[in-house]
């Protein structure tokens, strides 16, 4: 078999001919930057997720910093981040000119509540939590201690679209829980454009109405706050692609469920291997990233086992190979602060991202399993020899 990690060009190709008849109206109108269909995604984007409003900007790292910049938190912030995660979580701090705090992840890889808590001093004013591989962290009890410790809550979505969790018998959406959360539309991405764009989300109008200025060069601010703004905004063809595409988003994450649970099947009998949990409720992970992790004597072993599904025509990544405290550039920033970090520091060497996406068929995920198998049972084999 040929199977690729993610296959754009499958997934996308439904909505090319709907995409280019509208791309024909915007190229006519030359609405290009805002307009029509920005509007209308930024309408059915928030209503989708039932929050009171949505701003389109540039991309996800964007996004970040612009949500951090609208908190107007006090200069030199102390901002709490997960080890585990893409490096941008962590550059929107130190580029907004806080201080990035960065602690341990949890068996589900995502921010650890009790490292979050031993963290916080008087200087810090934020935490970001990243619902890292789709799966929403533990978020009601982040939540509580942001409260209690009058913290601003910041949720990086941009591997949670349309991810969900009952709070007191009322279902919410990841970015709607804390004070403001950003979305990612990386084209690998649950919900994906076809180039760079991110979003901001609030039920916070004020922080909304901040975001916004900021992004389009802080214009039209209306407050007493003065900040410097920047250039950052969606523009009509991303917003165009991504109307069409959020039709289809719980049916695509439908189905990303549905491929989790036959990994589940079909890799449990592989004592070298752990497996990432299946929530209880179906919806609090959406399975952007199905993620095992190297287990005993396969420990650091990852690079054989990833050469060997290649060979076999299975693409897989690594997300992360490196934890936060270990990229040069942030480990040794003057802003930064590291706390101890032994799950992280101990698993990035040993996680695999297997294929993921509606291109996953049971018979692929059959395939894979059997290929992991194999050689779990060879290294063994030849390790005992």
């Amino acid at each position: 078999m040929d199977i690729k990690f993610l296959d754009l060009s499958a997934l996308n190709a439904p909505y090319f001919e709907r995409f280019c008849e509208i791309m024909q109206k915007i190229l006519q109108s030359s609405a290009f930057i805002g307009g029509e269909y920005c509007n209308t995604f930024e309408q059915n984007f928030a209503k989708y997720l039932n929050v009171a409003g949505c701003v389109g900007v540039a991309n996800g790292t964007d996004a970040l910093e612009i949500a951090i910049k609208s908190l107007n938190l006090p200069k030199g912030s102390q901002i709490i981040v997960p080890a585990n995660t893409f490096k941008a979580s962590c550059e929107a701090i130190l580029n907004t000119g806080h201080k990035a705090v960065i602690v341990d992840c949890d068996e589900n890889y995502n921010i650890k509540p009790s490292t979050l808590l031993n963290a916080i001093t008087p200087f810090t004013s934020a935490i970001i939590v990243v619902h890292l591989y789709g799966r929403i962290c533990d978020i009601t009890k982040i939540a509580q201690i942001a409260q209690e410790h009058h913290l601003a809550l910041i949720e990086d979505c941009s591997q949670a679209h349309g991810a969900r969790i009952k709070i007191n018998n009322t279902i919410s959406f990841a970015g709607t829980i804390g004070d403001i959360g950003t979305f990612s539309f990386y084209p690998s991405k649950n919900l994906g454009a076809i180039g760079d764009a991110g979003c901001i989300v609030s039920n916070n109008i004020t922080l909304l109405s901040r975001a916004r200025n900021i992004a389009n060069h802080a214009n039209h601010s209306q407050e007493k706050i003065s900040f410097i703004g920047r250039n950052s905004r969606l523009d009509n063809l991303q917003a165009a692609f991504l109307n069409l595409k959020l039709q289809d988003l719980d049916s695509h994450n439908a189905h990303r469920q549905h491929i989790a649970t036959l990994y589940q099947k079909h890799l449990k009998d592989i004592p070298q291997i752990l497996l990432p949990e299946i929530p209880m409720h179906s919806y609090q992970c959406v399975w952007h990233l199905y993620v095992i992790r190297l287990h005993k004597e396969l420990e650091n072993k990852r690079h054989l086992l990833k050469e060997f599904l290649a060979k076999n025509g299975i693409e897989t990544h690594i997300h992360y190979p490196q934890n936060l405290a270990k990229i040069k550039e942030i480990k040794f920033h003057i802003h930064t602060i590291i706390h101890s970090l032994p799950n992280a520091t101990n698993w990035d060497e040993n996680i695999l991202s297997l294929p993921m996406g509606i291109h996953i068929q049971e018979e692929q995920v059959i395939f894979i399993a059997q290929k992991i198998k194999e050689f779990c049972q060879n290294y063994i084999s030849n390790s005992n020899e």
